[in-house]
């Protein structure tokens, strides 16, 4: 799940990412993904006036060339000079190469809600396959939760929802808020304990 919305805000919504949006969205899916999975079905993906509105929305809210309504930027919300490029970007860097991950993409920047929530998605993944007793990963995951994604993502998804033309992104703005408020992973004490954290 948490890969999938990562997918819809660093892709535009060309005719083959909504394809892959759409099975991605077909078959078992959690409750918080179904008024998504609607909009995605409603879109006509032959309508090139409806490709062209869904573009221009992305555009509008995510990219310019206007004032951004929804600014896709951590940095953009947490500083006090509402700029890019502030610490919460130097510090989710820190933060991914604590993990052994590194951002390839020089034009994506790292404190973009599409790499945080891929990010939040990959400590989710290594959760699932710890079996040594241990959750270290569950402990960053929920300490990235609290101290980056929650302090800044449910106004952003307050303003994409405001601003969104479309049903798309008013339904990914719901799905990504809804996400987070159940990505809260369970943590034993011995791991807390290892992170140096008390439980």
């Amino acid at each position: 799940m948490l890969h999938l919305l990562s997918n819809m805000y660093l892709y535009p919504p060309s005719r083959e990412a909504l394809q892959s949006w759409k099975g991605a969205l077909h078959g078992d899916i959690p409750d918080i993904l179904v008024d998504l999975e609607t909009a995605v079905d409603a879109i006509d993906f032959e309508s090139k006036e409806q490709l062209d509105d869904l573009l221009w929305d992305y555009t509008r809210l995510f990219i310019g060339p206007y004032k951004l309504p929804c600014p896709p930027w951590e940095s953009v919300y947490t500083s006090r000079e509402k700029l890019l490029m502030q610490d919460a970007y130097v510090e989710v860097q820190a933060i991914y190469r604590k993990t052994g991950l590194t951002l390839n993409d020089e034009a994506v920047m790292s404190d973009h809600i599409g790499v945080e929530l891929n990010f939040l998605g990959i400590l989710h993944e290594r959760v699932r396959a710890e079996t040594d007793g241990m959750d270290p990963c569950a402990v960053i995951a929920n300490s990235f939760l609290d101290e980056h994604l929650l302090k800044w993502v449910p106004q952003f998804t307050q303003d994409m929802e405001r601003a969104a033309n479309s049903p798309l992104y008013k339904s990914l703005a719901e799905a990504t808020g809804a996400a987070l408020r159940h990505a809260r992973i369970p943590t034993g004490q011995t791991a807390m304990r290892a992170m140096g954290l008390r439980p």
